[in-house]
């Protein structure tokens, strides 16, 4: 699926104490996991505009280019869905963390012929965690670890 899919990143990595100061958060690592899992679910559904909204009230950065990268990841999924059909499924690839200061969580948005890898970060200042960042790709090798041989 070459040139189907392109690499897109939105990075909102720009900790505003402006922007973070009235958002709610989510309390615990396992908290992020079952919103971002619900997020993904309305992905696979087709409706990438109400799952951002899902996220919406967790912004720890300014709402403006958040809500400008959603309407593009809206328009990008519809041309995706055209090209290579429906989600067939989502599956969690990968939580890591930083102390307790920073959670990422990965998920894969899986099609009949490719994957996208969805990554959500979240920052935690003092209590509770606020996302800082949507990103997807399609280019998925950092995800790849070492398998024992089983011989």
């Amino acid at each position: 699926m070459p040139g189907i899919i392109r690499l897109l990143s939105v990075t909102l990595l720009t900790l505003t104490t402006a922007a973070a100061a009235g958002a709610d958060t989510l309390s615990t690592p396992a908290a992020i996991d079952t919103h971002t899992g619900a997020f993904m679910t309305r992905v696979a559904d087709g409706d990438v505009g109400a799952a951002y909204r899902s996220l919406r009230p967790y912004l720890g950065v300014p709402a403006e280019p958040y809500d400008a990268s959603a309407e593009e990841a809206r328009t990008y999924f519809n041309q995706v869905a055209e090209r290579v059909g429906d989600t067939l499924a989502v599956s969690q690839a990968r939580r890591e963390a930083i102390g307790a200061d920073f959670y990422r969580v990965t998920w894969l948005q899986k099609f009949d012929t490719a994957a996208i890898a969805w990554t959500f970060t979240f920052y935690q200042p003092l209590e509770g965690y606020k996302l800082v960042g949507v990103s997807y790709s399609t280019e998925l090798s950092d995800l790849y670890r070492p398998v024992a041989r089983a011989d």
